[in-house]
């Protein structure tokens, strides 16, 4: 495919960087020391150019088949929409959106804008999903289906199958930095992935006895906007929200936004007087939100040192996914990253089948709706297969009758669809 990319930053040169493998691909950015590094380590077209000014277009060409505009402005994301439709055939437009009030007016539909992207709600509404299931690390809906995927760290050891049942499977166990999809016995420490409906939730208990079944008291470390996000988006279910900013500019803004229901404290993360003054130590969880990988990571180890269990850290930079797994920290992906997985997921997720990743960029899931019956056979790799039919959950290990209605879903780390493609 032909993809044209508005913006070269960290967004943009990822996009860029994964999609280059196997589409065309042209970047626009006004900044030419970002093309410069994009020219230098990827082979992708690149324009210089405000994406503002019309005549940035000129010279592309007429046909694309997607426009990613993925800029750090909202509003010049939205501008170009409008003005690449003047120069170019552009298919379908997705755009990156941090400011969530224009969801309420109809500028997608004037831009023809297919997917706006609204990076802080999608990482505040991972967060939102740990109430449902406290005792998880990260919880991902898998789409057409009732089904969650979740890891969740296990506290003990115990044998694979006492687990598995009609409405739960276990997908893979992290161990070692290891990926294992086939593991008979889960052990104390591993990073366990598993699939189950949230009506049955209760058997997670198993795994980590020690987490408190629901969330009350809830930390957030820093006060930027999607820490903020975060905030509105669990306040509605009435829990007793802190935020601590050392920053007086910030600590006063979001404490305007979010008025008397949230509490903003001005003051240091690393005050020990602070978590015993405010009795901080209690909370059920703490949540490091800031722009900073560093930061998030260090905010969660005190938070941890003074006795809070359960520390989530917003990852930004994927190269930190594996040290904040290393340290035992929940990881939640950050508004940069989770912008670059959806629009990698829709891009891919063509006709009837559906893609979404899991365990960072390592694992890929993909899914498809069966609308036949035929024996199936299963490709030789390391790989899980799962069938669900009828609310309940088949592993695959052999040949394999399917039947109208069933959903399959094909785990694997190699990123490899034609299997499941010419199904």
């Amino acid at each position: 495919m032909d993809i044209l990319i508005g913006g070269g930053g960290k967004v943009g040169y990822n996009l860029a960087k994964i999609l280059s493998k196997q589409h065309n691909i042209t970047v626009i950015d006004s900044n030419s020391n970002s093309l410069n590094n994009i020219n230098e380590s990827l082979d992708v077209l690149t324009v210089l150019g405000d994406l503002r000014e019309t005549l940035t277009y000129n010279d592309l060409d007429k046909n694309y088949d997607f426009y990613l505009a993925v800029t750090n402005d909202d509003e010049t994301n939205i501008i170009s929409s409008f003005l690449v439709d003047d120069f170019t055939n552009i298919k379908e437009k997705i755009a990156r959106i941090k400011n969530t009030s224009y969801s309420l007016s109809s500028i997608n539909t004037k831009a023809d804008i297919k997917n706006m992207i609204y990076s802080y709600t999608i990482t505040a509404s991972h967060i939102e999903k740990l109430l449902f299931f406290p005792q998880a690390n990260n919880v991902k809906e898998i789409i057409s289906t009732n089904m969650f995927l979740l890891s969740i760290e296990s506290e003990i050891d115990i044998e694979t199958e006492t687990l598995n049942e009609d409405y739960l499977k276990i997908i893979a166990v992290i161990r070692d930095e290891k990926i294992i999809f086939d593991e008979n016995k889960i052990l104390k420490g591993d990073l366990v992935y598993l699939i189950c409906p949230k009506e049955k939730k209760e058997i997670l208990k198993i795994l980590a006895p020690s987490c408190k079944e629901t969330i009350e008291n809830i930390l957030i470390f820093g006060a930027d906007p999607l820490a903020v996000e975060i905030a509105k988006k669990l306040n509605k279910y009435n829990l007793n929200i802190k935020i601590i900013e050392k920053d007086t500019t910030k600590a006063h803004k979001a404490a305007k936004t979010l008025q008397e229901e949230v509490m903003v404290i001005n003051s240091s993360f690393e005050d020990e007087n602070l978590f015993r003054s405010e009795n901080l130590n209690t909370n059920d969880i703490s949540i490091a939100a800031t722009r900073f990988d560093e930061n998030n990571i260090m905010k969660s180890l005190i938070a941890k040192k003074y006795g809070i269990k359960k520390t989530v850290c917003i990852n930004n930079n994927p190269s930190y996914h594996s040290i904040m797994h290393s340290l035992h920290l929940p990881v939640v992906r950050g508004p940069k990253i989770n912008t670059i997985f959806k629009i990698l997921e829709t891009i891919d997720s063509k006709d009837i089948i559906y893609e979404q990743f899991f365990m960072g960029f390592e694992g890929k899931l993909f899914i498809k709706k069966i609308y036949f019956t035929k024996t199936i056979k299963l490709p030789k790799e390391n790989a899980k297969f799962i069938i669900i039919r009828n609310n309940q959950l088949i592993e695959i290990k052999n040949e394999f009758q399917t039947q109208e209605g069933d959903t399959l879903l094909y785990f694997n780390t190699s990123g490899n669809r034609l299997w499941i493609e010419n199904l």
